[in-house]
């Protein structure tokens, strides 16, 4: 009994072969012979029975589905791309058009949060001038200040991190804001040696992630470094 059922599991096998293989080598088949599209009934996921016809549209919706979302999600990448251009080009005009270290900061603040959706920003400053730390503390950090441990990749290497802040991380850039953020980036103000962190911070805990693009925080970097540096003491 097993060798027979065997035999007529391949002869089935084999019959069912020969015919997937007439109809590629047939495409115009069921051209030929429309009135099989309608009478054959092909069992749905749902236990329905629907025609070839029906079966096929179904899935062309399916597919035209999927390739509409990547159509979308393109066009929204493409539309984002032109709104983060817009604003390093807008904040590059407005630091022509300011002097001293107190309007550029302000300037960037005012593109960051307005124009970026940005829930939190900040700018630590890194000197060795052991004076202006105490004098301007909410804005500089001395160099040997043991809370920089926190960022030493985005020191030492000019690396931008994104992803969630620790307490400690949250506390050298926001301590003073009522709430710490969900997620965040760190940027470094460099060129040859990082002598700032640019702080940002979403509300959202999904916004800053690790698997993110950072082309426009390096340029947001690079903006940034050029207008603050000759305005930086030592």
């Amino acid at each position: 009994m097993t060798t027979q059922a065997n035999a007529k599991q391949t002869e089935s096998l084999v019959d069912e072969q020969q015919v997937i293989d007439f109809l590629i080598a047939n495409p115009d088949f069921f051209i030929k012979n429309a009135h099989l599209l309608t009478d054959m009934d092909i069992r749905h996921e749902t236990g329905t029975a629907v025609s070839l016809v029906e079966r096929q549209i179904s899935l062309l919706r399916g597919r035209n589905s999927h390739f509409e979302n990547k159509l979308n999600e393109m066009v929204d990448a493409v539309h984002d791309n032109q709104r983060l251009n817009a604003s390093l080009q807008r904040l590059a005009i407005n630091l022509f058009m300011v002097d001293g270290l107190d309007d550029i900061i302000a300037s960037i603040d005012d593109e960051i949060r307005n124009n970026l959706n940005t829930d939190f920003f900040s700018i630590v400053l890194i000197t060795e001038d052991a004076d202006l730390v105490e004098q301007q503390a909410e804005r500089y950090v001395h160099v040997d200040d043991e809370r920089l441990e926190e960022f030493r990749a985005s020191i030492d290497e000019k690396r931008i991190q994104c992803g969630r802040f620790t307490t400690e991380q949250a506390q050298l850039f926001f301590a003073s804001e009522s709430e710490k953020p969900g997620s965040g980036a760190v940027v470094p103000i460099a060129d040859a040696e990082t002598y700032g962190l640019i702080g940002l911070g979403s509300k959202d805990e999904q916004h800053y992630h690790p698997g993110m693009g950072t082309d426009f925080l390096q340029h947001l970097s690079d903006l940034v470094s050029a207008s603050i540096k000759p305005y930086l003491k030592k």
